[in-house]
Parts: structure tokens; sequence; C-alpha cells
């Protein structure tokens, strides 16, 4: 069955709605379960928590825009009630965030044999392989 809502990033504030939704439902996502306080449209966000006037809505990981009033969880945020944070400029440059990158262990092997020269190779296997059963006499010979 599919999910009434999605959660696109794990801190993200609101979260997509994946069909039209009714006021009244109780909805999953993850392990945050939201009452939709309005009827919630296809492709729409809901807020999954209280969100403060002003305070960032985050979608994708980041912030999209800010609320203009407080929100109540559940409820359909769009353009009555969040207005981009670029409201006003003329101008625009865009610094990226660095993401964090964590350490990871490097466990890969691969099957093969170090030359004398110090370059590697892998063995060749050859594989028959029958796509239809009344072969498989004649594949295993």
């Amino acid at each position: 069955m599919k999910p009434a809502l999605i959660l696109i990033s794990a801190q993200d504030n609101v979260a997509v709605a994946t069909q039209d939704l009714k006021a009244g439902e109780v909805c999953h996502v993850g392990d945050i379960s939201v009452q939709l306080r309005q009827d919630i449209p296809f492709g729409h966000k809901v807020a999954l928590k209280d969100v403060a006037a002003q305070e960032n809505i985050i979608k994708y990981g980041m912030p999209i825009g800010h609320a203009t009033q407080a929100i109540s969880s559940g409820e359909h945020i769009h353009t009555h009630n969040l207005k981009t944070n670029l409201s006003g400029l003329l101008e625009y440059n865009y610094e990226k965030q660095p993401n964090a990158v964590l350490p990871v262990e490097d466990t890969r092997t691969f099957w093969g044999y170090k030359r004398k020269d110090g370059s590697v190779g892998v063995r060749n296997e050859i594989w028959i392989i029958p796509t239809v059963g009344c072969v498989n006499t004649t594949a295993q010979i």
C-alpha cells in the first residue's frame, strides 16, 4: 500500500502528500503520526510538528522558506502560510554548504591475483546459461 505522506529528508519538518488527503485523517511517516487539520492536496506539504512564526520550513534537508504565522502539526503548508527567504532580494549569491563526510571503513576486496610486475588480474569464467528448459542437458554437456 502506498504511503499517504513521504518524508524526503530526516531533517524535514514537512512531509509531502502522495494523494489527496482529507482533514481528520491520521497519517504516518516513519515514526511520526500526524492528524490532518485541513484537506491536503496531492503534492502539497503538511507540517509534521508545530512551527513557530518566522521559523524555517525544512524540505530536502534545507530551508525552503519560513512560516508567516504559527503552524500546527497536521496543517497544510502552502503560499498562505509560507514565504520564501529570498523575498525582497534583488541579487542572490548561492553559497554552498559543505556536507559532512563521514569516514568509511574500506573493506573492499576482489577475487584476483597479483602478477610479477605488481599489476593484478582476475580469472576468466565462461557461464553457459540456458534460456529455456529443453536445452539444460545440452548446456550441461
